[in-house]
C-alpha cells in the first residue's frame, strides 16, 4: 500500500491543470458547447457537427473523457457522449478557491514541496 504525501493544494493544483490543458483546445470547447447545447449525442453526430474524422474526434473525447468532463456510454454499436457537468461545477469551485487565496495553491514551492519554515527561537 502507498501512502500519498500529496498535500490538497497540490492535488487541487494537478486536477485544475489537468481541466486546463483538457479546455485549451478550440476542438475540444466547441464539443463541450454543442453538448451543452444539444444535450448528449453520439460520437458520429459529433464527428459531422464539428467537421472531423471519426478517429480526431475520438482522440479529442478521449482527452476530455480522461479529465472527467464528458462521458461516454455504448447503446449498441454507438457511443453515447454526455457532459458531466459536476466536474465543470468542481471547476467553478476550484477557481473561487485559488482567486480566493484559499485553495493552499499559494503555499506551494516550485516542484510542488511545501515551504520550509524558519526557526524563530
Amino acid at each position: 500500500m502507498t501512502i500519498s504525501t500529496d498535500s490538497a493544494g497540490e492535488r487541487e493544483l494537478r486536477r485544475l491543470r489537468t481541466l486546463y490543458r483538457a479546455l485549451g483546445d478550440e476542438t475540444r470547447l466547441r464539443v463541450i458547447g454543442l453538448l451543452a447545447a444539444l444535450g448528449p449525442m453520439p460520437v458520429n453526430q459529433l464527428s459531422a457537427r464539428v467537421g472531423l474524422s471519426q478517429p480526431l474526434i475520438s482522440w479529442h473525447l478521449r482527452i476530455l473523457r480522461l479529465a472527467g468532463l464528458i462521458e461516454t456510454q455504448r447503446q449498441g454499436r454507438e457511443v453515447i457522449c454526455r457532459l458531466r457537468t459536476a466536474s465543470f461545477e468542481e471547476l467553478h469551485e476550484m477557481e473561487a478557491r485559488l482567486i480566493g487565496g484559499t485553495s493552499g495553491v499559494g503555499n506551494l514551492r516550485a516542484g510542488g514541496r511545501q515551504p520550509e519554515v524558519s526557526d524563530v527561537g
